[in-house]
């Protein structure tokens, strides 16, 4: 069951950074960048059953307000 959900945490860090990326005009280096300051990935997969509740939109937004938080 732990495999399941390192699996599950993995897919779920990269929709979400996928959608984050494209509503923000984003290349994977930038984001890499962002996410090197403000720990983006960290975040997602402490709480990867709070995201998996969520549309990509809501995951994209939770980032925002994350990384507003943060800045």
């Amino acid at each position: 069951m732990k495999d399941l959900r390192i699996d599950n945490s993995i897919f779920i860090m990269f929709v979400a950074s996928e959608e984050y990326r494209r509503e923000h005009g984003l290349s994977v280096s930038d984001f890499l960048l962002l996410d090197k300051k403000c720990r983006i990935l960290d975040y997602i997969s402490e709480c990867p059953d709070v995201f998996d509740a969520m549309t990509e939109q809501e995951m994209s937004k939770e980032i925002d307000a994350y990384v507003a938080a943060r800045s």
